[in-house]
């Protein structure tokens, strides 16, 4: 298993709408594969997102990725 961790450090006082739109587009992608993780930070670097997406392997990551777009 491998796993794609994406970190995005947002503009000040936008989390919350990230977070808004993200979920709302959650269920579309959640079809193609599941999420793992989504935090946002509240101490250390602020305004940063981090999601987790879990794949079998590179050639999953690469199908499902295609597939999500």
């Amino acid at each position: 298993m491998i796993i794609e961790m994406r970190t995005y450090t947002l503009q000040p006082g936008t989390v919350a709408s990230f977070e808004e739109r993200f979920g709302q587009a959650l269920p579309a992608r959640a079809q193609v594969s599941p999420l793992a993780a989504f935090w946002h930070t509240e101490v250390g670097p602020l305004n940063q997102v981090i999601h987790v997406w879990p794949y079998d392997d590179m050639a999953a990551r690469t199908r499902l990725r295609e597939a999500a777009t």
